[in-house]
């Protein structure tokens, strides 16, 4: 029986967020699998005031657009959420425990979240004050602030269809933060001595409303 794969589109130059709140730090360190049968992966869950949207949505655009057979058409099927939407709600149904239903720690209706991730041959760099040493969890945690060093691409499942992904390079500790309940890779200093500020988010996200505002509707 053939296995289904997922199909690479494009993928945007990588790219540093601003600051975000970690959660799930455990698996920047082991990885695990996400469902049952996959493949286990690195990543964590970055959690974002919403007022940081703007600046993922210009870069969702960049990709959709730069995306081979996507195009402008694929803009109005994100709008439609025909495309998969790697923005999560912070008071969402993934934002919810399975077992409880309660909020999971740091979620909220203020915030939102996205949950990147990395092959289990290429873990993640973890640095804090010396970008040559691999932190541990004891000083890069669930609940402290970080930036994340990303990539962005396009695919498509056999079974899920169309969709935006977010992929894992590292994380660099910028703050401390009240901690959180349950919870050769990339070079740090290359990535973070060398990202480019490229501005402000185009006029058309800056109020917030996510797609709507990016798409103009």
């Amino acid at each position: 029986m053939a296995i289904e794969s997922t199909k690479v589109h494009h993928r945007l130059e990588d790219f540093r967020t601003s600051l975000a709140r970690l959660s799930y730090a455990r698996d920047l360190y082991k990885p695990r699998a996400q469902e049952e049968g996959k493949a286990p992966k690195y990543g964590c869950t970055l959690i974002f005031p919403k007022s940081a949207k703007p600046e993922f949505y210009a870069l969702i655009k960049k990709l959709i657009l730069a995306t081979p057979t996507w195009g402008e058409p694929a803009l109005k099927r994100f709008e439609n959420k025909l495309i998969k939407n790697p923005l999560l709600d912070g008071d969402g149904k993934e934002a919810h425990s399975k077992k409880t239903g309660d909020l999971h720690a740091g979620m909220g209706p203020d915030v939102f979240f996205i949950r990147p991730n990395a092959n289990q041959d290429r873990p993640p760099y973890v640095v804090w004050k010396n970008k040559n040493v691999q932190e541990t969890e004891t000083t890069v945690y669930s609940g402290c602030y970080v930036w994340a060093d990303l990539t962005m691409y396009s695919y498509t499942h056999p079974k899920s269809g169309d969709g935006i992904g977010i992929g894992l390079n590292g994380i660099l500790k910028r703050e401390e933060g009240e901690r959180l309940g349950g919870s050769g890779g990339p070079d740090a200093e290359k990535f973070f001595e060398t990202i480019a500020d490229d501005g402000p988010a185009p006029d058309s996200t800056k109020n917030g409303d996510g797609a709507g505002g990016l798409f103009g509707v």
